[in-house]
């Protein structure tokens, strides 16, 4: 009976904290930070964009200490951020390599939790200009989470892409962002 018990116990341990490899999907564009875009290109606006760098170079983050979530193609985080962004600008006609304002951007952390009630993806980041100004942002993306850390990590891998979306948006829609484009 005791040995019965030992097992059970071990194998809803392992169900209840373990977990597989979860990778974050492609990005999808935003509606919403289409259209905020789009004001920017009625004006004639074009960007071009410059170094986005972190200096952990992370690709992964560990779900629940079992599970790493990264992105499909193993690339870090930052140069995920980066081909977001270019989608935004391509679909709305402000990209070009030849514009005279570049921007950059800086990962100064990011930070993926799971813990039931407090689930969240925050991005810590500063976004520059060749103009020489600047602009830091946080951006914290709530989530519904799980006691399983199967469907806590499935959740946070799914919640990437609206957070990403969520952090651009809050880039764009800031009133510095106008003056990083001069």
């Amino acid at each position: 009976m005791k040995k019965s018990v030992i097992i059970l116990t071990s194998l809803l341990v392992v169900f209840l904290f373990s977990g597989c490899a979860n990778k974050v999907y492609d990005y999808s564009i935003s509606t919403d930070n289409i259209l905020t875009l789009k004001s920017f290109a009625k004006d004639g606006q074009t960007i071009n964009l410059g170094d986005f760098v972190d200096n952990n170079n992370e690709s992964t983050l560990m779900c629940r200490l079992a599970t790493p979530v990264g992105t499909a193609k193993g690339s870090t985080f930052i140069s995920y951020i980066k081909d977001a962004f270019k989608k935004e600008l391509v679909v709305s006609d402000l990209l070009d390599n030849d514009a005279k304002t570049t921007i950059g951007m800086n990962l100064n952390d990011i930070y993926g939790s799971t813990l039931f009630g407090n689930a969240y993806w925050k991005f810590d980041v500063t976004v520059n200009s060749s103009n020489g100004e600047k602009m830091s942002v946080i951006s914290r993306y709530d989530y519904e989470s799980s006691y399983l850390a199967t469907s806590a990590c499935s959740e946070m891998q799914r919640s990437f892409v609206p957070a990403v979306q969520k952090l651009i948006g809050e880039i764009i829609k800031n009133h510095k962002f106008k003056d990083l484009l001069k």
